[in-house]
């Protein structure tokens, strides 16, 4: 499990309104010669992406920005960050690259993540 925390100055969890659940698939299913496909688990644990927004303003955006980039290398290592359904903790990871989008100083950031 991982130690790097999401940054406190930051709001955690995505917003209500954006925010989208999306179990990826855990199954395998293979064509036989005869009869019909066998399907088996292709892990014991599976990924759940999850999808949504935050706002922040343009120091919270400097944060986050210096969070993405440097301490989690751009996307790739593992943090903990509050699951929008549970509201309990848990490890996640990017799975693209966020999009930020500027409205009057207020800057709206899409994020794609998996909970691990």
């Amino acid at each position: 499990m991982t130690n790097i925390k999401w940054p406190e100055l930051l709001p955690c969890g995505l917003l209500a309104d954006s925010f989208e659940k999306q179990p990826q698939s855990n199954v395998i299913r293979t064509t036989m010669d005869a009869g019909p496909k066998k399907a088996r688990r292709r892990y014991t644990a599976r990924t759940i992406k999850h999808n949504g927004k935050q706002i922040f303003d343009a120091a919270e955006l400097a944060v986050f920005e210096q969070f993405y980039h440097n301490v989690i290398a751009d996307g790739v290592l593992r943090f903990l960050f509050k699951d929008s359904i549970t509201g309990e903790t848990a490890e996640f990871r990017f799975t693209d690259d966020p999009v930020v989008t500027d409205a009057d100083g207020q800057f709206t950031v899409s994020m794609s993540l998996e909970r691990l």
